[in-house]
């Protein structure tokens, strides 16, 4: 089995408890979606709030190795800001041309600066336990479990 990470950064923040359970009720089925189309399952799944959204760190195991640009597919599958996905597919460029590609080439920022100042960083909240929890119990439903 092959073990990959797959980030994803979501720029949205739902206005209320509703809408963030919609949310989480999309997401799953996003990730099932992937999961019985690619045959890779979600092993473990951690969402941290930001100042635009919110960031989903995935553990993903896989019969065979992905490549850089199915990573890129399936974190754009699940609603990554796809300005950071093309940001990703520049870098993945040259993987295509045979090159390896530098550690960190697939990240999310912990802590975003301008001009010396943090502007954004990741932390947990009630709308990140809900998610996460939420998420969690959808996704191993929809894949069998209980």
């Amino acid at each position: 089995m092959n073990k990959h990470t797959i980030l994803v950064d979501i720029d949205f923040k739902p206005e209320t408890k509703k809408r963030l359970i919609k949310l989480a009720e999309d997401y799953a089925w996003k990730m099932y979606f992937v999961s019985t189309s690619l045959n890779l399952k979600f092993d473990s799944t951690e969402v941290l709030e930001t100042k635009k959204g919110f960031h989903f760190y995935h553990n993903v195991i896989s019969e065979r190795p992905l490549t850089p640009l199915e990573i890129i597919i399936i974190q754009l599958a699940l609603g990554s800001d796809y300005k950071r996905e093309v940001f990703n597919l520049r870098r993945a460029r040259a993987w295509l041309d045979g090159e390896e590609l530098e550690d960190g080439w697939n990240t999310l920022f912990k802590y975003k600066y301008k001009k010396g100042k943090l502007v954004s960083n990741e932390y947990k909240t009630d709308s990140t336990e809900i998610l996460n929890s939420y998420i969690s119990v959808r996704y191993n439903k929809l894949m069998g479990g209980g």
